[in-house]
């Protein structure tokens, strides 16, 4: 286990590093409230955001894309319609697919776009929190708007595993360990700060970092752990910076402008369960 601990970080520092000597641009179909953090992000990595929301041009975007970002907050059928055309892009094209199922569980019409996306087209990685892949799975996790609220009943590794294989893609379950799978790896990644409670869109943030690793399009679990170890790292620094959510905010963007390569390999905290 860990020889194969090593080798995920080994490549997660060179997948860093050659993330940002290409500055893969990333197609956001994302919500109001987070996009301009996305932004911040994405460009604070060293990768490059565009977002065109609109069906009239959203399909035209995603073919000069390297990755695509399908974030849930605030669906319309407008939106819903931008979605579809840009994923069928993708998926003609081969551009990898981070869905974000923000909220799931919350309305039966945010489920139902999420249920429509996976049920007609194919996505690489699907993120979201534990109440939320819980509910995706069918089971007890239950979200108040788009927030975790209840405990979960179910062991989440079993959860990512067996909603890895049902979707043929990375599933991954965010919290104070996030817990990621394969379909036949589970693995997990501890660190952040409790800050991230405490500012919006701090879940959609790591979307970006993730589709942004996506872009170099070589392995999307490797991109995937990648990108939460320096999500997390950089909240870890910030937090230590910081007297609140304002300044927390200001120096997380300014952490993640710093991440090197070496650092995913010396200061990732990854297990590996089976």
């Amino acid at each position: 286990m860990e020889d194969r601990v090593r080798f995920i970080l080994e490549e997660g520092e060179r997948l860093w590093n050659k993330m940002k000597e290409i500055r893969p641009l990333v197609h956001h179909i994302t919500n109001f409230v987070a996009m301009p953090e996305q932004a911040h992000a994405t460009l604070a990595i060293g990768a490059s955001p565009v977002m065109a929301l609109y069906p009239e041009e959203s399909g035209d975007m995603c073919s000069i894309a390297d990755a695509l970002l399908i974030n849930i907050g605030i669906p319309s059928s407008e939106i819903f319609s931008a979605m579809r055309k840009a994923v069928e892009v993708a998926n003609r094209k081969n551009i990898p697919i981070l869905l974000d199922p923000v909220g799931y569980g919350a309305t039966p019409y945010r489920n139902y776009v999420v249920d429509t996306l996976l049920k007609e087209y194919k996505v690489s990685v699907i993120k979201g929190n534990s109440g939320e892949i819980m509910a995706l799975a069918g089971s007890s996790g239950t979200v108040r708007g788009v927030d975790a609220v209840s405990s979960v009943t179910l062991d989440l590794k079993d959860v990512v595993k067996t909603l890895a294989n049902r979707f043929n893609a990375i599933i991954i379950a965010t919290g104070e360990e996030d817990f990621i799978s394969d379909g036949k790896e589970i693995l997990s990644i501890r660190g952040g700060s409790s800050m991230l409670r405490n500012i919006t869109g701090s879940g959609c943030i790591a979307g970006s970092i993730i589709s942004a690793l996506l872009g170099v399009k070589e392995d999307p679990l490797i991109a995937s752990i990648t990108g939460l170890i320096a999500f997390k790292l950089s909240a870890e620094r910030a937090d230590q910076r910081s007297k609140g959510p304002g300044s927390f905010r200001v120096h997380l963007f300014d952490e993640l402008s710093l991440v090197r390569g070496e650092d995913i390999m010396k200061e990732g905290d990854v297990k590996l369960w089976t």
